[in-house]
């Protein structure tokens, strides 16, 4: 099953971001950015949802978080090349996600990784409210390109240098 809803969220939310790129995204320097960013959110997911579905609980709060993140997902795909908007949605996503992870730090066998788990997100919250301030200082194409290339380099240690999607990582100490 979490194989299936994986695949799922990754297909759906791809067949969102090319269907809002193609009808939707206005060309703008902060397009790119934005792709890249979505792009590496969406490979991210995969293997977040994979990981984690089993984890936690379907609980009624885990559904609603659910319901939001994906409703943010494809509000985020709809904001592509749309500055401010994309990076404030992307602000939400971080911020959803982590209450999403937080009533799992209660269950003392996944503690420590719940921890590194929100870390993280309010890591993404923290970039995404340090884009924002560039973007609103300097220019949104610029907010934009930090946001995508930081968001990029942190994903890709996160998945090849500390692969936190498995097995071993689920039995490191804080």
């Amino acid at each position: 099953m979490p194989m299936i809803r994986a695949l799922a969220a990754g297909l759906g939310f791809s067949l969102m971001g090319v269907f809002a790129l193609l009808l939707r995204a206005p060309s703008t320097p902060e397009l790119l950015p934005d792709l890249i960013f979505y792009g590496v959110l969406v490979l991210h997911t995969y293997f977040s949802v994979r990981y984690f579905s089993h984890l936690i609980p379907q609980d009624s709060w885990q559904v609603v978080t659910d319901i939001a993140l994906v409703a943010i997902y494809f509000a985020l795909a709809l904001a592509l090349g749309d500055g401010f908007r994309f990076l404030f949605l992307a602000l939400c996503l971080f911020g959803v996600a982590t209450l999403e992870y937080a009533p799992s730090l209660g269950r003392a066998h996944l503690r420590a990784l719940m921890r590194r788990k929100i870390k993280y997100e309010i890591g993404g919250m923290a970039l995404a409210a340090y884009s924002i301030i560039l973007a609103a200082v300097a220019n949104q194409a610029i907010g934009a390109w930090f946001f995508a290339v930081v968001y990029a380099a942190v994903t890709f240690n996160i998945l090849f240098n500390e692969r936190m999607y498995s097995l071993e990582f689920l039995s490191r100490p804080e």
